[in-house]
């Protein structure tokens, strides 16, 4: 989910402008934007639950993207992110009927006609839902995403929906089950915002009044036993051996005076190219990734010079990054088998999104790019 900011172009339009949100990176990526010292903090972070998962939380994979709220002239509006965007026709619904006709008229596509009227259906059915959770004397808007239009079914003693990728199941008797029995739609509410633009944590949901639509922050607590990290411990080792070599390949004056200030996100971008082609022997075709990507041609040989003059320190990266990324897929498949409020499978196989751990020096993502990120991006939106 991107931030949003309010760019006032005339007196009478404010138009969106999409901001860089404050990311929350895999363990992994660390060492790119902070040298070793990252590795060491997402080693020592996953060290973290062995004495438990306090600071633990999971991520709900929501979906479609939604804005609700009121208008300064107390108006009621839903949409999804790309009404409320819309530049060419007005996607700011205030009624059912109109929330309807906006999607509506994005169905360019032909073929695409009959999914269009169904998304529409459905998000015309929670409408009023939402308009009469909303309070009158409210104003501003709600940015999240949707968990589900109706009611979960119930299967055995679970309520089970699935939004987006993952498929979750909560069992009835928790409080968070009680609270599903009751609603008729589910959301998951990332932040709150102005007709300014500004936004701001929600510190307190219980302003959605009423029963209907069960309103959720981003991440719920999910405990579970501590787990065993001794995979995490010989990391410690091959980062401190290599650290001075590794710190000096990402040195930030070093590359800016070569004008490679973007390594690090190259880097980054190659590992995320990565998900779809096989995680195993990264670094290895990082040159042949290079040479097929929009990289111009004389900064790809300044490239490729510099990694030939610290090759040492280049393969030890890409070790570090494997090594915290194996240790933090078996943390992640011993999480996910455990039972806890809720749990989630994938393509029927236990795990969610992921798990977030909180820290003070900057919160961590738990996700299995093999897992979760490639079965995301596999889908057809």
């Amino acid at each position: 989910m991107r931030i949003v900011e309010f760019k006032n172009i005339d007196q009478k339009r404010l138009v969106l402008k999409e901001l860089s949100p404050a990311r929350i990176h895999h363990a992994e990526d660390l060492i790119f934007w902070e040298g070793s010292a990252g590795a060491m903090r997402a080693v020592q972070q996953l060290e973290q639950l062995a004495k438990g998962t306090q600071s633990l939380t999971i991520k709900w994979d929501g979906s479609p993207a939604v804005v609700f709220g009121r208008n300064p002239n107390g108006e009621f509006i839903f949409t999804d992110k790309h009404g409320f965007m819309a530049k060419s026709y007005d996607g700011r619904a205030t009624n059912p009927e109109d929330l309807e006709g906006a999607i509506m008229q994005r169905a360019k596509d032909k073929s695409k006609t009959k999914s269009y009227k169904a998304y529409a259906s459905k998000m015309k059915s929670v409408f009023e839902i939402f308009q009469n959770a909303v309070p009158e004397t409210f104003q501003g808007y709600f940015v999240g995403d949707m968990l589900y239009f109706t009611t979960p079914k119930k299967v055995g003693n679970s309520f089970v929906f699935q939004p987006n990728v993952v498929n979750y199941q909560v069992p009835a008797e928790t409080d968070l089950g009680k609270r599903i029995g009751t609603s008729r739609a589910g959301v998951v509410v990332h932040y709150m915002m102005s007709e300014k633009g500004r936004t701001m944590p929600v510190k307190d949901l219980k302003m959605i009044q009423g029963s209907d639509v069960l309103a959720i922050p981003p991440t719920t607590v999910n405990k579970s036993e501590p787990v065993d990290v001794s995979a995490v411990n010989e990391l410690k080792n091959l980062i401190a051996s290599n650290s001075a070599n590794m710190d000096k390949l990402l040195d930030k004056s070093t590359l800016a005076g070569m004008k490679l200030a973007d390594f690090p996100n190259l880097l980054y971008t190659y590992l995320n190219s990565k998900v779809d082609t096989g995680l195993k022997g990264l670094g290895n075709d990082f040159v042949k990734w290079l040479q097929s990507s929009a990289v111009t041609e004389v900064k790809k040989a300044r490239i490729m010079n510099y990694i030939k003059s610290n090759t040492q320190a280049f393969m030890a990266l890409w070790k570090v990054v494997s090594g915290i990324m194996i240790a933090k897929d078996n943390i992640i498949k011993q999480l996910d088998r455990s039972k806890g409020v809720v749990n989630a499978t994938v393509n029927g196989k236990p795990g969610g999104e992921g798990y977030v751990l909180k820290s003070p020096k900057g919160n961590i993502k738990l996700v299995r790019r093999s897992g979760f990120t490639k079965a995301n991006r596999a889908i057809n939106r």
